[in-house]
């Protein structure tokens, strides 16, 4: 996948009504419930507040009137997600439920193409490109449909202008700029965790910027995104762990 460079932060409706869903805290809540159809999402907001507490998702292609989906945005990983319907391949995010928001500028917080099949994930919000007429934030779609992000995996983003190199281990993983890659079955020592050295790929020469311990996810799931701090111009690395991964 080839993203945009990160500047600094933190990450539709068919023709019936959008409705906000939430994974079923009790095993018998109604099976309506559990197997409505749409598509599942879950806010994350990128080393910053949420954008706001109220955003709506819109699916500019809905029949007209149809209100948005208010969407939670949060700087977490929990059960709680929006479900909408199935039909969307865009999304526009503003500060208001009426469907005339998205043709408001100053009501439009972000923009979004969904990926081909993309059925439940995370969206992240990162700040836009600052420049004049454009949403303030930019949203990065990462699916988390358990066979594209396995339990046990470590799902590497790498939003920095630089080619990245991670070691687990002895085992070596390079990411060029822009691109994602999942870490399945990580290399663990006696202990069920890896000795973690992350490089960037600066002045002609990779330079560490990292060095911890990964502990193995287990059953859950942990995104690593790697980005340049636009202050300090320094390569640094953030870990988000999943601690509501749903098989469906």
């Amino acid at each position: 996948m080839k993203l945009a460079s990160l500047a600094f932060a933190a990450l539709v409706a068919c023709a019936a009504p959008a409705a906000l869903g939430q994974e079923p805290a009790a095993p018998d809540a109604a099976p309506a419930a559990r197997e409505q159809p749409g598509l599942k999402i879950r806010g994350l907001s990128f080393l910053a507040d949420a954008p706001t507490t109220d955003v709506f998702a819109h699916d500019p292609a809905a029949k007209p009137g149809t209100p948005g989906v208010k969407f939670d945005i949060k700087n977490y990983l929990n059960h709680e997600f929006a479900m909408i319907p199935v039909g969307a391949e865009n999304l526009i995010f503003t500060k208001s439920g009426d469907a005339a928001s998205t043709k408001d500028p100053a009501s439009v917080l972000a923009k979004v193409k969904l990926p081909q099949h993309f059925r439940k994930g995370i969206l992240v919000f990162l700040p836009g490109s600052a420049k004049p007429g454009e949403p303030i934030y930019r949203v990065l779609p990462i699916d988390d449909a358990v066979k594209v992000f396995p339990r046990g995996s470590v799902n590497v983003i790498n939003l920095s202008p630089v080619p990245v190199k991670i070691v687990l281990e002895k085992q070596e993983y390079v990411y060029k700029s822009g691109e994602a890659k999942v870490i399945e079955n990580q290399p663990v020592d006696a202990s069920n965790a890896s000795a973690m050295t992350a490089y960037a790929f600066k002045d002609n020469q990779w330079q560490r910027f990292g060095q911890t311990v990964w502990p193995h996810p287990g059953e859950k799931r942990v995104i690593q995104i790697i980005f340049e701090n636009p202050k300090s111009k320094n390569v640094e690395l953030v870990g988000i762990r999943d601690i509501a991964v749903r098989d469906n």
